[in-house]
This record gives C-alpha cells, structure tokens and sequence, in this order.
C-alpha cells in the first residue's frame, strides 16, 4: 500500500510540475482570460483524472 500511496503523491506532484512549467514557460498570466480560465480548468481536470485512477489502484491494494 506505501508503494501505491507515493504513486499518488508522485504523479500528483509531477502533474503539477508540468502544469507549472506551461504555465510560465507559455507566460499564461499574460493571456486573457478567458485562455486562463481554460487553462485552469483543464488542469483541474487532468487533476481529478489522475487522483481518482491512482486512488482506486491505493484502495484495491488496502484489500490485499
């Protein structure tokens, strides 16, 4: 279970560090809005995604 629990914390994290990367490597505090917003959004997304898949893999390894 510890292995599958640093996954999460792993792939959140580096999710997170490419979001960051975009984000100032495509200087998105200087778009509109509107491409802000989606941005963000997507990101937000892609951060639900990956929890819920990560977090079923740490549940199904907590009933082994």
């Amino acid at each position: 279970m510890r292995r599958t629990t640093l996954q999460l914390v792993v792939g959140v994290v580096a999710l997170d560090a490419v979001a960051f990367g975009i984000y100032f490597l495509s200087d998105m505090a200087h778009r509109p809005q509107g491409t802000q917003t989606i941005f963000v959004a997507v990101w937000t997304a892609a951060t639900a995604i990956t929890v819920a898949f990560l977090l079923r893999r740490v549940r199904l390894a907590r009933r082994l």
